[in-house]
């Protein structure tokens, strides 16, 4: 966590002795942007199995000993780094979250969230008048510099970020007895296709994305080796048909953080069209962040809550699941059922076709 808390910090804490919105605006973001810029100089790679000095470090990574000493009195402080006689190493969770040898590497999308946090800039306007007040980078021009920058650091995130929190999805879906074929609906950079083929070796998987998405993809298909089980058609989700393409040729989908992006009215049609092309008894797999499903966590509530916030500006929100089953059931499906996960802020939905 980027705040570690004392024994004494928590009592005072919950005695209200502490002005926590003085942790929660300065502080925390300010540790946040320390991590950042530590991954982003590729300072726990450097570090990785092996202690450096702190002017061993700054030559490695081409940093002044005395920046470098700054930013390192923070992660030391925040528990993502130790120093011990003049020497730094990584500690515990660096070393699982943030090594790029690590399977559970989330550092690309640590180095994704400044374009996370700052769409938050137009949250004023888009609670003021409820309407959106910023598109998201792939609603842009793909062939802007800056924009295909941001892509990369986009899909790169959320492929780490699926890799890492998918595990647990992929354990719980359950396909049809026999099936061979899946449709994977704006899958982009492949993750979790990648991780179902492998858990089912004869499956064929199809991902529908636009092409900067696809390019990720390709990414992760090349360094899985699965290019034989998983293809990309670029298609325009919400414009293109896929009955003609695709007359229910589909034993499953899946519809993995989709939903949040849309209006009602979108996630309606799509979801129309995506099970028009599934084969009877074909079932669709949905994922996102359902709101009032996780009172248990307050982390994973706040990410519901916070990822809600986030979609207002850019036109989307996070949908509860009795309106979720709404859609599927009137769109031909049955058993609709929710399958809570410990994963922090997600919830899995499933259901049959008729």
């Amino acid at each position: 966590m980027p705040l570690r808390l004392s024994l004494i910090d928590h009592i005072l804490a919950s005695l209200n002795l502490l002005p926590s919105p003085l942790f929660d605006t300065p502080l925390v973001p300010g540790i946040a942007r320390v991590l950042v810029t530590a991954c982003e100089l590729n300072l726990f790679d450097t570090l990785d199995r092996r202690s450096l000095t702190l002017e061993q470090l700054a030559e490695h990574l081409d940093c002044h000993p005395d920046g470098l000493k700054l930013l390192l009195q923070v992660l030391v402080s925040a528990g993502y780094i130790r120093e011990r006689k003049g020497r730094y190493r990584n500690s515990r969770v660096a070393r699982r979250w943030l090594l790029t040898s690590s399977p559970f590497s989330v550092a690309p999308y640590v180095i994704h969230s400044p374009d996370i946090v700052d769409i938050w800039k137009n949250l004023p306007a888009a609670i003021r008048t409820h309407q959106p007040a910023q598109r998201m980078p792939y609603e842009e021009d793909p062939g802007d510099p800056e924009v295909q920058r941001q892509l990369a650091r986009h899909y790169a995130g959320l492929a780490s970020l699926a890799s890492v929190l998918g595990r647990e999805v992929i354990y719980k879906i359950h396909l049809p007895r026999g099936a061979c074929s899946l449709v994977d609906i704006g899958g982009s950079h492949a993750a979790y296709s990648a991780m179902l083929c492998r858990k089912y070796p004869h499956l064929q998987a199809t991902v529908l994305d636009i092409q900067p998405g696809i390019d990720a993809g390709l990414r992760t298909v090349e360094q899985q080796k699965l290019n034989k089980q998983i293809h990309f058609i670029c298609t325009d989700l919400l414009r293109d048909s896929f009955e003609q393409q695709f007359p229910a040729t589909f034993d499953a989908a899946l519809y993995f953080h989709i939903a949040h992006l849309l209006q009602p009215e979108q996630n309606r049609a799509l979801l129309t069209k995506v099970i028009a092309i599934l084969k009877p008894g074909g079932q669709i797999f949905f994922v996102d962040q359902i709101p009032n499903q996780t009172r248990y966590s307050r982390i994973a509530n706040t990410m519901v809550q916070l990822m809600a916030n986030t979609m207002e500006i850019v036109g989307g929100t996070c949908y509860p699941f009795s309106e979720v089953k709404d859609w599927l059931q009137s769109c031909g499906m049955e058993q609709v059922r929710e399958h809570r996960l410990l994963t922090p802020g997600a919830t899995l939905i499933s259901a049959r076709k008729k």
